[in-house]
């Protein structure tokens, strides 16, 4: 089975298919290679499964450098007051806010306190630009995704699991 392999300081293994059903393995940096087959080979089923999804997806849109950088603005815009907002409310403060080009994943927040939003959240409606922020947020405070961090999702997302959205 072929596979892109992404070394990183993370503690689990994460498989990703990729439109046009590429795999994707990010691990641990200590992970030996036999170990992540012996996980692939475990998930097969699972991977064929997304695999053949995949497969019948329309291609994601593709947006002009043009596009990006008005709705990367636009995003700021909406983004800024609301982290602002819940940054007050949550007693934390991110080192800084930005919006990148990501189109796999809402937003992020870095080991440093930096926290990263998509640009397509400009197209998205405030309730769910709400959820993201306060996510992302909650990691300032909670590194992972433990009980605990989910506890604190919940005390202060009103909408918390009203609606899933996938980007893209």
């Amino acid at each position: 089975m072929e596979y892109e392999l992404i070394r990183s300081r993370r503690k689990t293994l994460e498989i990703s298919v990729l439109p046009g059903g590429a795999l994707r393995v990010r691990a641990p940096l200590r992970m030996s290679v036999p170990q992540i087959e012996a996980f692939l080979r475990q998930k097969e089923s699972w991977i064929a499964e997304k695999q053949a999804r995949m497969a019948q997806l329309a291609p994601p849109r593709t947006y002009s450098p043009a596009e990006i950088a008005q709705m990367k603005a636009r995003t700021l815009e909406r983004v800024r007051p609301r982290v602002e907002h819940f940054a007050r409310l949550m007693g934390v403060t991110p080192t800084s806010v930005s919006v990148t080009s990501a189109q796999k994943r809402w937003g992020s927040c870095s080991s440093t306190g930096k926290v990263h939003f998509s640009f397509l959240l400009a197209e998205q409606p405030p309730e769910f630009i709400d959820s993201v922020v306060v996510h992302e947020l909650c990691h300032l405070v909670h590194h992972d995704h433990s009980p605990a961090f989910w506890d604190m999702v919940r005390r202060y997302d009103v909408h918390f699991r009203s609606k899933r959205y996938q980007p893209g």
